[in-house]
């Protein structure tokens, strides 16, 4: 009997530790550690120590006790202090999502390649971008921006570039993603010019083409190809149609 106590008639263990308790009852803990931990931080404006958590510990007993729950105040208290640093943490990134929300981002990859006086060219054949463009892609789950652009000049050209240069940024939103492509320069390259289903490839002088019909935007990612001015393009997409592109 020296290890109980009887409570409203019930005989409860004065040695019953937290990890003896029920999932159920853990999650339910749990949740109100998070609870009123939130809740003071939101009424004092900052979040509880070692100093000042007994307000919260005390908070989360008075559940506790309501759900008829038998678990010693002790070890609630030890429990909440060595979970506080973790569920603080949890609170900060929550509020800083709730300030800052983050962008579903599309990252892609363009690359200019050059034989001498010559760029090889891309006249893309889908319906959704279409002209005279450089190959190019999409990046994959855990690829590297240079492996990725590296993958997508070979499958679309059959060529391995080597040493691509970053020369700059085009990005634009569209349909709530925002659109993020990397451009590349690349001099050294092996293998044999083969065209993909993307569209036909080919080695046009840079000068002809130029007055292609190049495809949205191609403009500025010359310039952004030629200049050590510009580094960024961003195409700014009005709700009536129009287009403004912004170069830094």
């Amino acid at each position: 009997m020296k290890n109980h106590i009887k409570v409203g008639g019930k005989l409860l263990q004065t040695t019953k530790s937290y990890n003896q308790l029920k999932q159920k009852q853990k999650d339910k803990i749990a949740q109100w550690m998070y609870e009123e931990t939130r809740k003071f931080h939101e009424q004092t404006g900052e979040f509880p120590t070692a100093k000042t958590d007994d307000a919260v510990i005390a908070a989360v007993y008075d559940h506790i006790e309501a759900a008829d729950i038998w678990i010693p105040y002790g070890e609630i208290a030890s429990r909440y202090q060595g979970k506080r640093a973790k569920i603080c943490e949890r609170i900060q990134k929550e509020d800083t999502l709730r300030k800052h929300p983050p962008d579903t981002v599309i990252f892609m990859n363009m690359c200019m390649v050059c034989r001498g006086n010559e760029v090889l060219a891309l006249d893309k054949v889908n319906n959704t971008y279409t002209g005279t463009t450089f190959p190019g892609g999409h990046v994959e789950t855990r690829e590297t921006f240079h492996d990725a652009v590296v993958r997508e000049i070979l499958e679309e050209t059959g060529l391995r570039i080597k040493n691509p240069v970053l020369k700059g940024i085009y990005h634009w939103y569209r349909d709530g993603f925002h659109n993020v492509g990397y451009l590349y320069r690349a001099d050294q390259f092996e293998g044999e010019l083969k065209s993909s289903e993307e569209g036909r490839v080919y080695w046009i002088p840079r000068e002809e083409y130029e007055q292609k019909e190049l495809a949205v935007g191609m403009h500025r990612v010359l310039m952004i190809m030629d200049s050590d001015e510009f580094s960024e393009c961003f195409m700014d997409v009005k709700e009536d149609g129009s287009i403004e592109e912004h170069m830094f």
